[in-house]
């Protein structure tokens, strides 16, 4: 552009040879008095407002926050002609305002399934759950974390509510209140950050609707190692709250104890190997409790209430995120294998029936369950999972039930999502005694999850 203006440099030095000539013959003419005293009428001004402004400063920082209201007095004493000083921005929140002001956010999900083979009660819309979560830090040695749920047709309850420490030396970390405790991963969700709109079978017959949920203390720390990995170990120790493996009436204590590493295999990809254990004590076996009616020996044969239980898990997650592309790419691979032995009373029927009754015999059952999940993001808002349970259950040798989930997930943003599922289930003759006789069922379902507020992020 600039050779098309001035072809060569000889151009460019022969303008400037045109145009100096008739600058020198046009010297500037000298400043009159008059403009030389208003010039210095204009520095006084601005020596006056400046004067001003240091004065207003050093009364600000000289006075208590309480007198703040004085800074208006001070401004309508100041010498006239100054300029108005520009409003002093608020200062920011100092942490005695947050803790004033808790993180609160609320989330609900409303459920709608149907079978496809048969008319039953669960058929329909409802708002499954609600949920109003506070948290925040307590001051620099410890946070809150409180989370109220509002089951539908059920009184409100505390789902979680814990305090956990955050300034112990050692990579120490102590939790005491209500938590879900630490077995496995998919346990530590709340319903609304599952993968699918069910929890799966395996954990459902294991620990129950509500996962294995303690009130009692938790302490966790990271484990130095010479490889720089990941390693953590986290104890609890508690009251379980009634569920399936853990469901004693005298409130007798359960432990746990797991151990996770933590690997990154590639810049994109990472893994998570876990190994929980839980033990405690649990009350009669459905199964025995059943049978006892079903003899009509209910008044007169009472199982031990106080029996031995223990739940031990194995979990391996894979994910994979690209680094260019990790909003529109994801996968995830999630399993977890669980295995439970209890002791149980069983009915034993007698010799003579006609002669003699019934009665209890102890014994140990050992049953396995687990479920393998896969989930791939095909694109920025858009997931697609497939499921596959297999359980048993914790009171019996011979209940099984298996199933198959598909499932679609929408998030039209970070603060709603939709689900779209389907899940087929197959059970064995002596399993569908517990369903009503259903030994196969499939359902369709649709959840919707809006959440508002600053809703916390889930552990990684």
């Amino acid at each position: 552009m600039l050779k098309r203006l001035f072809p060569s440099g000889a151009g460019v030095l022969a303008l400037l040879a045109l145009v100096t000539p008739v600058a020198a013959q046009e010297p500037p003419a000298p400043a009159s008095a008059e403009e030389i005293q208003a010039l210095r009428d204009e520095v006084r001004a601005l020596e006056a407002q400046v004067r001003s402004l240091m004065d207003r400063l050093a009364a600000l920082a000289a006075q208590p926050p309480e007198t703040a209201p004085a800074t208006t007095a001070a401004a309508s004493t100041a010498p006239p002609g100054a300029v108005p000083a520009a409003p002093v921005a608020p200062a920011a929140p100092t942490r005695s305002q947050n803790l004033m002001n808790p993180a609160i956010s609320a989330v609900f999900q409303a459920i709608g399934s149907t079978s496809l083979r048969r008319q039953d009660e669960a058929n329909g819309f409802d708002l499954s759950e609600a949920e109003i979560a506070f948290q925040s830090v307590v001051d620099p040695y410890a946070k809150m974390d409180l989370f109220l749920s509002f089951p539908a047709g059920e009184t409100p309850e505390v789902e979680e509510a814990s305090v956990s420490t955050l300034s112990l030396p050692a990579s120490l970390q102590l939790k005491g209140g209500r938590f879900k405790n630490a077995f496995g991963k998919w346990n530590t969700l709340h319903t609304h950050a599952f993968f699918t709109v069910d929890r799966p079978d395996a954990l459902m017959n294991f620990f129950g609707e509500e996962s294995l949920t303690t009130d009692g203390i938790s302490l966790s720390v990271l484990i130095p190692n010479p490889w720089d990995l990941y390693l953590e170990s986290t104890t609890e120790a508690g009251t379980a709250l009634g569920g399936i493996s853990f469901n004693d009436a005298h409130g007798d204590w359960t432990g746990l104890q797991r151990f996770s590493a933590f690997f990154n295999t590639t810049p994109n990809s990472t893994v998570e190997v876990g190994l929980s254990g839980a033990w405690g004590k649990a009350g009669p076996s459905e199964t025995t409790l059943r049978e006892i009616e079903e003899a009509g020996v209910s008044g007169t044969l009472r199982p031990r209430d106080a029996l031995d239980s223990a739940v031990a898990g194995l979990d391996v997650t894979w994910k994979w995120k690209p680094l260019r592309q990790n909003t529109y790419r994801s996968f995830v691979w999630q399993t977890e294998l669980l295995r439970s032995r209890r002791d149980v009373d069983l009915l034993v029927p007698a010799p003579l029936p006609e002669l003699e009754p019934p009665a209890l015999r102890p014994d140990t059952i050992s049953s396995l369950g687990g479920y393998s999940y896969l989930e791939w993001q095909f694109a920025r808002r858009w997931r697609g999972g497939l499921r596959y349970d297999r359980s048993g259950f914790p009171d019996s040798e011979t209940d099984r039930e298996q199933s198959a989930v598909a499932v679609v997930r929408f998030q039209p943003s970070e603060f709603q999502e939709l689900r779209f599922q389907i899940k087929q289930t197959r059970r064995n003759e002596s399993a569908a005694l517990r369903f009503g006789a259903d030994e196969e069922d499939t359902r369709i379902y649709f959840e919707w999850i809006p959440v508002i507020g600053a809703h916390g992020a889930h552990k990684y």
